[in-house]
């Protein structure tokens, strides 16, 4: 397979698409990728003009900055390039070097925990190096025929780039196949499954974490984040504990041997729980946790022993025999040491509460106990006594005030109706005096004696009265009755309203 650089105008770039050419936006040119260049885009093709080396090099100017402007020769430290010029000279050489355009390369999948976004980031490794790589999503969707995982063994073409921002090289895939797995990859399996048969990964062989440790063991670096995280933490969640620290080497060649001393020393001191990890890294700073003594140091160990190796992504074998596997040494901490804060003000809250409610339950029971007192009181024979004594007395200035009231409205209605009798006597007597007079008067005008007054008298024979003078005849004795006496007489003439005169 061969890179062809192709100086394809703006307005023909559909045209060379259609021949198969692709555009590589970083460095902003067109290119083609195979055996051999098609007909369609040899127009747009230069080949390259064999120069010497001496003159593939960039030439530079002696008192010049790198960055074009004329150096400062006032200035003690003129001839010392800046970052920025150094970084610029290595881009620009990378960029001018054909050899760095079209790259052919082979080597294991590493770094690479899944697709992120819309590009892949990984590398590619062989048993003394790695090579950062890229590949875009444009480039995926087309080159990108199987699932990238690590391990595998890939064959890649790309063109090398520096990024001199960030003074780091890395190469952009072009395309990529999948040739196998990898050596490493295929040893780290084969020890995974040896260690699986022994049952050093079984649940049953695990040991419960100590939920209140009072010591925990740290096997880690002294001088790495991982160590800083943890005491952040542990001086956070709980000041009183105590941590041990027994340094090793993180990677290298040594580390295996220290890692696996530390875990028997620690073990050794009988403490409550050991943390085992580092502050992540790529695949091969943690291949060393992948190692096969420290495994089964930390499967024969008989305190619980936390991993806590990388990131989410990276899994070891250390991970996978520990009791207990944390993403970092970090929630390691948070996993191993308890927050003893947070039970201290939840003991302060619960003692708040307690006495809150203690007080509570006194008040209620003085309150209780006042009612029941006052009822006892009001029940006692003493204070009924002295109650009916009281109602006694109370009864009997209401009788006295009541019989004085009735004294009072009995002589007030005496009075009254001895008023009433002696007015209703009077006018009772008052009526009879003029019934009386008006008897009399009536009396007096219908008695006989009455009218004998002023020279009439009363006649009655007999002592019958006279009423007409058929009733008396000549010679009769008659009695006159006149106002002052009586005056007997004998008839000697009748003389009747027709004026005839009876005579004896």
């Amino acid at each position: 397979m061969a890179f062809f650089r192709l100086n394809v105008p703006f307005n023909e770039k559909e045209q060379a698409k259609s021949f198969g050419a692709k555009w590589f936006a970083l460095g902003k040119y067109w290119y083609y990728d195979g055996e051999e260049l098609p007909e369609g885009l040899k127009a747009w093709y230069d080949a390259p003009v064999d120069k010497s080396e001496e003159q593939k090099k960039p030439k530079l100017k002696a008192e010049t900055s790198y960055s074009g402007l004329k150096a400062d020769v006032s200035d003690p430290f003129y001839k010392y390039r800046t970052v920025s010029e150094i970084n610029t000279m290595i881009s620009e050489i990378v960029n001018a070097t054909n050899e760095f355009r079209f790259i052919m390369v082979k080597g294991e999948v590493t770094n690479f925990d899944g697709h992120h976004g819309r590009h892949y980031y990984f590398a590619i490794k062989d048993e003394n190096a790695i090579l950062p790589c890229v590949m875009w999503e444009g480039t995926a969707l087309t080159a990108l025929k199987f699932k990238l995982e690590k391990g595998q063994q890939v064959a890649l073409c790309g063109s090398l780039e520096y990024y001199k921002e960030g003074g780091r090289t890395q190469l952009i895939v072009s395309s990529i196949e999948n040739i196998g797995d990898g050596k490493a990859n295929l040893a780290l399996m084969k020890l995974k499954a040896k260690l699986q048969a022994e049952g050093l990964f079984d649940e049953a062989h695990k040991k419960l974490i100590p939920k209140h440790p009072k010591n925990v063991g740290i096997i880690t670096s002294k001088n790495g984040q991982a160590i800083k995280d943890i005491c952040k933490i542990a001086s956070k969640r709980n000041p009183y504990i105590q941590l041990v620290l027994y340094h090793v080497t993180v990677q290298g060649a040594d580390a295996a041997g220290t890692i696996t001393k530390g875990i028997k020393e620690l073990d050794r001191m009988g403490l409550d729980s050991i943390i085992v990890g580092r502050g992540g890294g790529s695949d091969e700073e943690l291949m060393v946790y992948n190692d096969e003594a420290i495994a089964r140091a930390v499967y024969e160990a008989t305190t619980p022993i936390i991993s806590a190796v990388g990131h989410e992504g990276h899994w070891t074998l250390i991970d996978y025999v520990a009791d207990k596997r944390a993403a970092t040494p970090s929630e390691a901490a948070e996993e191993t040491i308890p927050n003893v804060m947070v039970d201290l003000d939840r003991v302060r809250y619960l003692k708040k509460g307690i006495l809150d409610n203690m007080r509570s339950i006194l008040d209620e029971r003085r309150l209780q106990l006042k009612e029941k007192k006052a009822v006892l009181e009001q029940n006692s024979p003493v204070h009924m006594f002295n109650e009916r004594l009281e109602k006694l007395s109370s009864l009997k200035e209401f009788m006295r005030m009541n019989i004085l009231q009735k004294l009072s409205e009995a002589g007030d209605r005496t009075a009254s109706l001895k008023d009433s009798i002696r007015i209703g006597m009077e006018r009772v007597f008052e009526e009879k005096k003029h019934s009386f007079e008006v008897l009399l008067a009536r009396l007096n005008g219908l008695s006989p004696t009455a009218k004998l007054i002023n020279g009439f008298g009363y006649i009655t024979k007999d002592e019958k009265p006279v009423e007409t003078v058929e009733e008396v005849g000549i010679g009769d004795s008659l009695n006159i009755r006149i106002h002052d006496g009586m005056i007997e007489t004998k008839v000697s003439c009748v003389v009747p309203d027709d004026n005839k005169i009876l005579r004896a």
